[in-house]
């Protein structure tokens, strides 16, 4: 569970009603910021919200449940939500919690992660209402600080948790996409002359939906552009997988599909498009979410989305958070998920374009489960999720995951080793490897990326390959150490012997740090749950939660090449062409921004 959940600052829940109980949230620890409180206003949508929800919990005989959930070491009802969201929540979706009663203790608490976001929307909007869309205004200027772009614009509000995707048909165009919780709809990024110049548009909200979280974008073969988010309904903490389409590049959006169907407990989704020429499925779109404890995943073939088919079995103990999905050049599918009761990673392979799955292996087994806290990422805290890539040629069938887990060390295998504010704990987080030659049917050992030296964290790892030479490339947040420990750069290694090794020396990709816990921080999310990594034409994009101003999180990007130095060594070169660097190419237009 989220140890020490908390949104913004500490929060001052104030109602005009007469209460058996004090709703609010837990408490900063001692070293943040507490000058900050935000009330929820007397007579505000969000108040009666908490009222009737309490109203409901006494009807039951509920006095506090997390109190009563600790009291009898029950970590099944246990949450660092606060206890008004909790019951919001059980209210509405009371088969959800009877499951959840049902089976041994899990460390999620069983509630979704994305009810954090859901919190800290609820903050900010206490009408429950979204914030009206803007009309598109005219382009401004893009920041630029060295090889680092930022894409995000002249953002004043957070954006955090982002993807990105190259048009591997055409490489000028790039989307890309982020939360932005407080503006209610996905943030969506665009470029059209390879990314040196960006502009900026949200996606629309469905009738019912008062914000997005959680982004993700592709391209399939005929230049159109995808982005799915969860929509969330606070009216019911209603949580449902939807799915966007754009034909103009990513500048404007029309709704597609919900690909989860009559679930309302959606959470965490990751998408892959195959573009593959030889897969008999191309074209065809896959996600990987989980619904309660079960991972599920869903296609879209030319006649739409088809039916959720639940991917997990029996052999997924507690929930499957953190998934992702890939396919290679044959069409093969491969749905990844760990699991935080057995804290297994588990893959289940398709053959026939994800009508049906096998039984789901072990890929690895972790140290930690569900999420680690770490020095600069202790508020939110890290997901243990995937990230999958495959490659498959005449000679390779290869299948490579990573995630982010604590290091193994002595007093760093298990969940209670985690340092979580303490700078000086020798228990470390950091990112691991796994590779099968035989198209996931065995895994080697793990190994670790980068297995650094001191007390530094490495989290919010991703991983992509370039299809054409078969190359990986991995970006990671890594910490520095002592004091330091609370600030992180984004690094890039890369892999050119098919994941025997990682070949290149960890590159710093950031040109400043970024600092996630001051008071100023949006302490909520602070770095979110993942990052972006893209490569076409042998150029690798990533993008990042960024906030080296010590404002608002911002979304940056950088384009990483490989090249040969002098020695005849392979090394990752950041390449600082930009807008300000003789602009965009001939004949491609500058791109538009229909920022906020």
């Amino acid at each position: 569970m989220r140890k020490q959940f908390a949104t913004i600052a500490s929060v001052m829940v104030v109602l005009g009603v007469t209460s058996t109980q004090a709703w609010q949230a837990n408490a900063l620890p001692a070293q943040e910021d507490e000058s900050e409180k935000v009330e929820i206003k007397k007579g505000s949508a969000l108040a009666k919200l908490i009222a009737e929800s309490e109203k409901h919990e006494t009807a039951r005989g509920v006095v506090n449940a997390k109190a009563a959930a600790i009291a009898a070491k029950d970590e099944r009802y246990q949450s660092d939500l606060p206890d008004w969201l909790c019951a919001h929540y059980r209210r509405n979706h009371p088969v959800a919690r009877v499951k959840a009663a049902a089976g041994p203790p899990d460390p999620t608490g069983g509630y979704p992660l994305a009810l954090e976001s859901l919190y800290t929307w609820m903050l900010l909007h206490q009408d429950l209402q979204p914030d009206p869309p803007v009309a598109m205004v005219k382009a401004a200027a893009i920041a630029n600080v060295g090889p680092n772009l930022r894409i995000s614009g002249g953002n004043v509000t957070p954006e955090s948790e982002s993807d990105i995707r190259i048009n591997p048909a055409n490489p000028m165009q790039i989307i890309a996409a982020s939360n932005n919780i407080s503006g209610s709809r996905q943030a969506q990024f665009f470029s059209s002359d390879g990314g040196k110049t960006w502009g900026q548009t949200t996606l629309p909200l469905l009738p019912g939906d008062s914000h997005h979280t959680a982004p993700t974008v592709d391209w399939s073969t005929d230049g159109t552009a995808w982005a799915t988010t969860i929509g969330v309904d606070a009216g019911t903490a209603g949580l449902q997988m939807r799915a966007y389409r754009s034909t103009d590049g990513g500048r404007t959006w029309t709704f597609d599909g919900s690909f989860s169907g009559e679930q309302t407990s959606s959470d965490k989704q990751l998408m892959w498009i195959d573009r593959s020429a030889s897969s008999p499925f191309k074209d065809t779109i896959y996600a990987i979410w989980h619904n309660n404890e079960p991972a599920f995943v869903n296609r879209r073939l030319s006649s739409g989305w088809q039916a959720p088919l639940r991917v997990s079995g029996a052999e997924t103990t507690g929930t499957g958070i953190g998934g992702d999905i890939t396919t290679n050049a044959n069409g093969d599918v491969f749905a990844v998920w760990p699991d935080t009761g057995s804290q297994n990673i588990f893959i289940s392979k398709s053959i026939d374009g994800g009508a049906t799955f096998n039984t789901p292996i072990p890929v690895a087994k972790t140290f930690g489960a569900f999420d680690i806290g770490i020095p600069s990422f202790a508020r939110r805290r890290l997901l243990i999720y995937t990230s999958i890539t495959a490659f498959r040629n005449a000679t390779h069938d290869d299948v490579y995951v990573s995630w982010t887990d604590l290091s193994g060390g002595t007093g760093c295998d298990s969940p209670s080793g985690e340092p979580v504010n303490n700078v000086n704990s020798a228990c470390k987080t950091q990112v691991f490897f796994a590779r099968s030659t035989d198209g996931g049917g065995h895994w080697g050992p793990s190994q670790r990326v980068n297995d650094s030296a001191g007390h530094v964290d490495q989290f919010n790892q991703r991983l992509t390959i370039d299809p054409t030479t078969g190359n990986l490339g991995i970006i990671y947040f890594q910490t520095g150490t002592g004091s330091l420990r609370k600030k992180t750069d984004i690094f890039f290694q890369a892999s050119m012997d098919n994941g025997k090794t990682w070949s290149t020396p960890p590159t710093k990709v950031t040109t400043a740090s970024s600092d996630e816990t001051t008071g100023n921080a949006d302490l909520g999310n602070q770095y979110g749950d993942y990052n972006g990594l893209s490569v076409a034409d042998g150029v690798f994009f990533p993008c990042w939660t960024d906030r080296r101003d010590n404002k608002a999180e911002a979304i940056v990007t950088a384009r990483i090449s490989l090249k040969t130095n002098a020695a005849g060594v392979v090394e990752p070169v950041l390449l600082a062409e930009s807008a300000a660097a003789g602009g965009p190419p001939k004949g491609a237009s500058p791109a538009e921004d229909t920022r906020r």
